[in-house]
Parts: C-alpha cells; structure tokens; sequence
C-alpha cells in the first residue's frame, strides 16, 4: 500500500510539472458527530462517537483534442486492491454530439438520490445502502441540440451484483436532462440470470424550493418476483448561506426468493428524516449540517437498515480546489 499512495504522490508531480493538462485537483473531506439508537441491534444502542465519513481525492484534465480524464479516489477506503477505492477512473473522447468514455464508471442507473455524491447524502434508502455503483466498463453518449440539455448514454459494464468475480455484466440505457435522470437496464444477477430495471427520476424546481422524485421498479426477467424503491428529495433554499430539506424513501420486496440483493425479500421500509444546511462563507466550500432520520416498517433478513433506529448527526464538510490561486 505504501508502495501504491508513492505512485500516486509520483504521478501527482508529473501532473503538476504539466498544469496545463489539468482542470481539476482537488481533495474533498467530511466529519460528522453521530448519534443511533440502533434499538434493531440491543448491542450498539445508543451509542455516538466522532467519525470521518469521507476523505476524496479528484483530478480532472485534458491529454489532447477531443481527450480528457478523470479520476476520484476514496482515501478513507483504503484497501489492499486500490481499485476498491476507486470510485472512477476514465478516459473520454468527444467529437461533434458523441463522447466515448472507459474504464471504471458511475453505473448509469436513473434517479436523483442514486445520482448524488456520497459525500452529499446524510441518510437513504435501504436500496442505496447495497448498490455497488462504480464498475468497469465502457459508453457513448450522445448529445441533442435543445435548451434541456439532453443527452442519451448507452453502456456495458461490470454487473453491480458481481460480488463474487464471476464476470457478470450489465447493459443500461439512460436519459438525462436537466428535469429527469430516467434509465432502462438489464443486470446480471447469476450466470444467465438478469434483473431488469426501470429507474424514473424527475426534479422540478418552484422558486427556491427544489422537489426531486424517484421510482424504480427492480424485476426478475424470469417472472420470479419483483421489487420496488421510491424516494423523494425536498429543499428550500432559504437564502446562499442556508438550506432546509427533508428526505424519505420506501423500500418493498415481495419476493419470496432472494433475487434482488439490494433490497432484501420481505421488506417493507420506510427511512423519512430532515435536517439544514449552512454554508459560512456564502459559497459551496465549506458546509455545516445536521441531520435526523427514523426507520420503521419490516426488514428482510440481511437488510442494512433497522427497523425502529433512530440516527442524528452534526458535521462539516470542505472542499479544495489545490489550483485555485484564490
């Protein structure tokens, strides 16, 4: 591992020798204090303590015309296999309306709580809580020409429920606007077994009141069962400095087989919390929050939520950007 972060130091000099190439290098970082009931788990209730959620790393550039990269890594994730720490780590190539991209990628899956930063999430779904999402692979997307800014992204991919290197893969069709992230995809779940999905996520804005909803319908290509996840996302922008938002999401698996494992057979759940946002400096650098969220309802057997717990949180969260002259 030591061997791996001098590397990573190394190429970082190479980088900075050539500043032209880069757009981006920054590091990002969250700390929260953090309260749970945990009353699902006798031997962890009540408890807090101060935790580090997230320390990024992220550099963006160009390698030439019509090239560029990006790469995020999870240094809090650290492991003997740096690319589970991951997150992405692509080339692209743009020409006229297309851009190709490889390597390891967002696995484009529809819907706004899914699309968000994990750094950017205080509590979710128990179907958030199990999706691998960063895998490897390779797309396209292409571009309209109209003031909703859409575009079409087709891909293939490492299968998110691949959790045993068996090669399973994953072909998703996506649509992005600036009102929608809405997904068509098909997911291997075991050699020659698939689940398909259809992700809907739509985001409406009423002055600076912001309203973002997701539905997506998880189903066994072989008639088997089915299951279900809906979120929505509600914020007011009081002002530059402050946010208030409530969240809440229903989780429901009627199977009685376990096909999907993001959400578990037997699941009914609901997660609905709140919390606000302050922003000191009037910009999206430095961020105080503090959050609380409730579960209840029925959880199947394996699940990552429990029923009854009750969680608070307070932290900051800073971003730097280490070319800004600023």
């Amino acid at each position: 591992m030591k061997r791996f972060f001098l590397t990573l130091v190394l190429a970082l000099a190479t980088l900075a020798a050539s500043a032209q190439s880069i757009d981006r290098l920054g590091i990002e970082f969250r700390g929260d204090w953090q309260f749970d009931s945990a009353l699902s788990q006798p031997s962890r209730s009540n408890q807090s303590s101060f935790q580090g959620k997230f320390a990024n790393f992220r550099i963006d550039g160009t390698l030439g015309e019509g090239w560029s990269y990006s790469f995020r890594y999870r240094m809090n994730k650290v492991q003997s296999n740096p690319f589970a720490a991951t997150d992405w780590a692509t080339v692209s190539y743009s020409i006229d309306k297309w851009d190709f991209s490889a390597g390891k990628q967002v696995v484009a899956i529809g819907g706004y709580e899914y699309d968000r930063a994990p750094i950017d999430i205080y509590f979710a779904s128990e179907y958030w809580q199990h999706i691998a999402c960063y895998q490897f692979g390779a797309s396209a997307t292409y571009k309209f020409n109209n003031s909703w800014g859409s575009k079409l992204l087709g891909q293939a991919c490492q299968s998110p429920y691949d959790f045993n290197g068996q090669g399973l893969y994953a072909y998703n069709l996506m649509y992005m606007d600036s009102h929608s992230l809405t997904s068509v995809n098909v997911l291997e779940y075991a050699p020659g077994k698939y689940i398909g999905y259809v992700a809907l996520g739509m985001r409406e804005e009423c002055g600076p009141v912001s309203v973002e909803f997701d539905v997506m319908d998880r189903y066994d290509l072989d008639n088997k069962g089915t299951s279900f996840s809906a979120m929505m996302d509600v914020k007011w922008s009081v002002n530059d400095r402050l946010n208030i938002f409530a969240h809440g999401s229903y989780d429901e698996n009627s199977s009685e087989v376990m096909l999907d494992p993001t959400v578990r057979p037997g699941t009914n759940l609901w997660h609905l919390g709140g919390g606000v946002e302050y922003f000191p400096a009037g910009r999206k650098d430095v961020r105080f929050h503090a959050a609380s969220s409730y579960v209840f309802g029925e959880q199947g057997v394996g699940g990552a939520l429990g029923v009854g717990d009750i969680m608070f949180q307070m932290g900051v969260t800073w971003r730097v950007n280490l070319l800004s002259k600023n």
